[in-house]
């Protein structure tokens, strides 16, 4: 698939269905928003115990319906999926949380630890060109850390989401050559452009609209920018991976 067509598929189909998507936009605000309320007003009472259960749910549900997505659009879909069995959504978004932390976050931990302590026991000296030499490396360490992360989350999307599949490292690296690296490398520097330049300028404009308030700013931001984020990346990492006879005629190099 060209990168203008998938552009244009994961766009139009981040909208195609507003009854989700607001369900997701409210998951999200919930999830983003509820956690944050002043302590007096949340952890006390005889819900707080219950409250704070609905968002760690929710949370999860709002993971897995990323992972439902990428699991459906593998499979041919061309709609986003519903929320129908929110204990299978919890359960994906459990698994792939999973995936996040083993291959992505404690890796990326361990890298930059043990790089200080490489620097504390040589005393290397970190000027500003050996800074630009370090931004250079944390980042294609970032990359390659995502790209396998999205690699396992493809494999387990063949396997019915089995966790089994996505530390099945072999198979995630044979995934990774099929779609191709610079498939999944375009998918990385989108999703990371999206998800942390897009969406933060989203917020501030939304933000800084005179008259609107930053409190209206924020939930329209959460409910209608979150989503469509969200939905349109996970739409774009699936495409990548659908077999070439599943692709409309207009989608076919």
């Amino acid at each position: 698939m060209k990168l203008k067509s998938i552009i244009k598929d994961s766009t139009h189909y981040a909208v195609s269905d507003w009854r989700n998507f607001l369900v997701l936009g409210l998951i999200l605000f919930l999830t983003d928003h509820v956690v944050g309320l002043d302590d007096s007003s949340l952890f006390l009472g005889v819900f707080s115990g219950l409250m704070i259960i609905v968002i760690i749910f929710l949370s999860f549900m709002e993971v897995g319906y990323g992972f439902r997505i990428v699991e459906e659009t593998v499979q041919g879909s061309t709609r986003p999926p519903s929320f129908h069995h929110p204990l299978n959504l919890f359960t994906h978004g459990v698994k792939e949380s999973v995936i996040l932390i083993v291959y992505f976050i404690i890796p990326l931990i361990l890298l930059v630890f043990g790089f200080l302590d490489l620097v504390n026991m040589t005393n290397l000296d970190l000027g500003p060109l050996n800074d630009y030499y370090l931004i250079i490396i944390a980042v294609i360490f970032f990359l390659c850390f995502n790209i396998t992360m999205q690699g396992a989350i493809l494999t387990m999307a063949h396997h019915e989401g089995s966790l089994r599949w996505g530390f099945n490292l072999p198979q995630v690296f044979k995934k990774i050559r099929k779609v191709g690296l610079k498939n999944m490398l375009m998918v990385s520097l989108i999703t990371i452009a999206v998800l942390y330049v897009v969406r933060g300028l989203a917020f501030d404009t939304l933000h800084g609209i005179p008259y609107l308030g930053s409190t209206v700013g924020d939930v329209i931001a959460t409910v209608l920018v979150a989503p469509f984020l969200m939905i349109f990346t996970t739409r774009l990492l699936g495409l990548i991976d659908v077999p070439v006879d599943r692709l409309p005629d207009d989608k076919i190099e």
